[in-house]
Order: C-alpha cells, then sequence, then structure tokens
C-alpha cells in the first residue's frame, strides 16, 4: 500500500503547500506582532514586512562534514525494503504518474500481482 500511496499523497501535499498554504492571505492577529500577508511573499520580500535575511553561507565542504559525522547520510528514508520495492517496481516502475483517482487501481493492480515467492528469492 504505501508504495502506491506514499508518493501520491506526498505530490499531493506539495502541490496544496505550493498552491493553497503558500499563497494565501495571513489577517492580522490581536495581540500579535506578526506581519500580515501572502506567506511566499513575505520570505521572499523579508525587508518589506519589517524583517531580515538571517541566514548564513555554508559550503558544500561543511555540508558534507556535518554528513559524514551525523551519519545522516548512511540511512535513506526510504519506508519499504530493496526486495519489497524491487518487486513492486516490476509491476509499477514508477509512481510519479499515478493520479489520486488512479490510486486503488494501482495499489489493486501491485497487491494481486505480487510475487511473494520472487520476494523470498531477492
Amino acid at each position: 500500500m504505501s508504495y502506491v500511496y506514499v508518493p501520491v499523497i506526498q505530490k499531493e501535499l506539495d502541490i496544496f503547500r505550493e498552491t493553497v498554504w503558500n499563497t494565501h492571505r495571513v489577517r492580522k492577529q490581536k495581540n500579535k506582532e506578526l506581519p500580515t500577508g501572502v506567506p511566499e511573499h513575505m520570505y521572499t520580500c523579508k525587508n518589506q514586512y519589517g524583517g531580515e535575511k538571517c541566514g548564513h553561507v555554508i559550503t558544500e565542504e561543511q555540508l558534507r562534514e556535518v554528513a559524514e559525522f551525523s551519519g545522516v547520510l548512511d540511512n535513506t528514508d526510504d519506508f519499504l525494503d530493496d526486495t519489497f520495492r524491487q518487486e513492486c517496481q516490476r509491476h509499477i516502475p514508477d509512481t510519479d504518474d499515478i493520479k489520486p483517482a488512479q490510486a486503488s487501481n494501482a495499489y489493486l493492480f501491485v497487491r494481486d500481482n505480487f510475487d511473494v515467492n520472487k520476494l523470498m528469492s531477492m
């Protein structure tokens, strides 16, 4: 189920973030000292909202050093076992093309064609 639904849900969340959440207007809140406006615009035009750029320049070498020290690159965020994923990919190689309305049919297709014996032999 997660092979089909996680990418579909993530894609829908990304679309919502880009087209709705970051483009909606934030109203003035009573007793709050927060800017009002559209979040995406407030982020890109900080100076118009009383903000300032507080970031720091970081080099690729510094990123590599921290990654090695933390071990963050040792583990992936993959939620499926490699052999399980390979068997799913045999049936649906690319989940990026699955539309939300097609997700249930895609899942049922994988479920009905999934070969547990192939999984055991991998």
